[in-house]
């Protein structure tokens, strides 16, 4: 790892990719014909809304002193597999969208915790665990709406 980065940079190349993650379900959503599917996707696409909204806002309210501390972290990991589907969007069941779902609630909470590990700075090592612990939680609270709907 060679590449050093702000925390602003990072937090806004997450926040980024969050609302990218938030289209993606809204595309696959008004593709699919299922409409139990359509409501897990775009459940989905509010948590990733939700989640890119609680980012930008503590970007604007976080101590400048936080945000342009430099760290050595690639942020540049290309996450292009994320989003290739290995269904036709149509078609698009359950069991895909689970899998979808969880691919990138993993990659966002090993990303954190990467970032956790990676730093020195005591806070902003501290933002990236709150950070990773607001995915975990998330991640919990994501999942119970899922299965309660699929229960329906």
């Amino acid at each position: 790892m060679s590449n050093f980065s702000q925390v602003h940079e990072l937090l806004l190349h997450n926040q980024h990719l969050h609302t990218r993650t938030g289209n993606f379900y809204g595309i696959l959503s008004n593709q699919a014909k299922n409409e139990r599917v359509k409501m897990l996707l775009n459940t989905l696409l509010k948590h990733e809304s939700e989640m890119s909204s609680s980012l930008k806002a503590y970007i604007k309210k976080a101590p400048s002193k936080i945000l342009n501390t430099y760290f050595q972290f690639d942020h540049e990991i290309s996450v292009e597999e994320l989003f290739v589907t290995k269904f036709e969007p149509e078609q698009i069941n359950t069991d895909d969208v689970e899998i979808m779902a969880t691919a990138f609630d993993d990659y966002f909470c090993d990303l954190y915790s990467e970032m956790q590990e990676s730093v020195d700075c005591e806070q902003v090592r501290d933002l990236f665990e709150n950070l990773h612990e607001h995915m975990i939680e998330e991640k919990k609270k994501l999942s119970i709406d899922i299965y309660s709907m699929m229960d329906m």
